[in-house]
């Protein structure tokens, strides 16, 4: 058993060692300067001003027009100060991995850099972490503190379930977010699609939605060949398999195919943009690839 100082140095050090990283490659100067394609997501009420030409007519105040007999209309203003919430699974399958790495370590590299590269100071961040239960819920904060605090969640929580329910996860955060924020959900996504679709939809509605895909690097579905023997994380079933079997390789390869292709016409109904995260890769490209999404979905990058 670790000494709980040793632990804790442990922790500490692989904390530090992913925000460093992070930080290394957002202050890059090819990284492209502060991306602020994540601002400004959402309006709020600034005023009512009387109608002047040229003004929306669907803008008008029906309310205060009617009591002042004159027409005035709404005006709203861009939220700039916003929360970047990550919903981040912690199922067992997040121990997976390959050479680059494991999905777990993927996700909070991509959360660190996602905090450094996209969001300034005055934004708060939020961490929900989930496996079949909910597992740890940071609210809405900034600060120097808080990236630190969000990447120990990921990396070091102890874990009381290992199954995965995006459904009820989409819902306890959507309950939890008092206002508009820019959502990232980090996941391998090994999900019944008709248990979470319904909760992604409620939770594309109110805010921005965002999904992160990880997957491990290298399998293209399967490593090397041979007789392989496979544990599934989540319920401990065994499975040995053939993988140089040419027909198994090709049967996987389209269900893998299949299985993103339901998650992209999932997102779509959601409102959601998606990135894939292999294990290994550069978390900033990840970013780049959300920000090009993002800005075909709306139609430009925004500045």
């Amino acid at each position: 058993m670790i000494p709980p100082e040793s632990l804790a140095r442990r922790i500490v050090r692989r904390v530090r060692r992913i925000e460093f990283k992070a930080r290394g490659r957002v202050s890059d100067p090819l990284a492209g300067g502060h991306m602020s394609t994540f601002k400004g997501t959402g309006m709020r009420f600034r005023e009512v001003r009387s109608y002047q030409d040229g003004d929306d007519p669907r803008s008008i105040d029906w309310n205060v027009t009617a009591r002042l007999n004159e027409p005035f209309v709404k005006v709203f203003e861009e939220e700039r100060e916003l929360t970047a919430a990550f919903l981040v699974d912690l199922s067992a399958s997040s121990l997976a991995g390959s050479k680059g790495g494991i999905l777990r370590e993927a996700a909070a590299e991509f959360c660190a850099v996602l905090a450094l590269s996209c969001l300034g100071s005055q934004e708060s961040l939020a961490l929900l972490t989930h496996t079949d239960v909910m597992e740890s819920w940071l609210p809405p904060a900034r600060g120097p503190q808080v990236l630190s605090r969000v990447l120990r969640e990921i990396l070091e929580h102890p874990i009381k379930g290992t199954k995965t329910d995006l459904g009820a996860a989409c819902d306890q955060l959507a309950r939890r977010l008092r206002r508009r924020s820019v959502v990232f959900v980090v996941s391998d996504f090994h999900d019944d699609p008709e248990r979470y679709a319904p909760a992604l939809r409620r939770l594309g509605i109110r805010h921005d939605l965002n999904l992160v895909r990880l997957e491990p690097a290298g399998f293209d579905p399967l490593p090397g060949a041979g007789l392989v023997a496979f544990v599934d994380p989540e319920t401990g079933e065994e499975l040995e398999m053939d993988v140089s079997d040419p027909v198994l390789r090709r049967e996987l390869t389209l269900a893998c195919g299949r299985e993103l292709e339901e998650l992209l016409r999932q997102a779509r109904k959601a409102r959601a943009v998606l990135a894939r995260c292999p294990t290994g890769s550069d978390p900033l490209a990840i970013v780049r690839t959300l920000v090009r999404e993002r800005a075909r979905a709306h139609g430009g990058v925004r500045a």
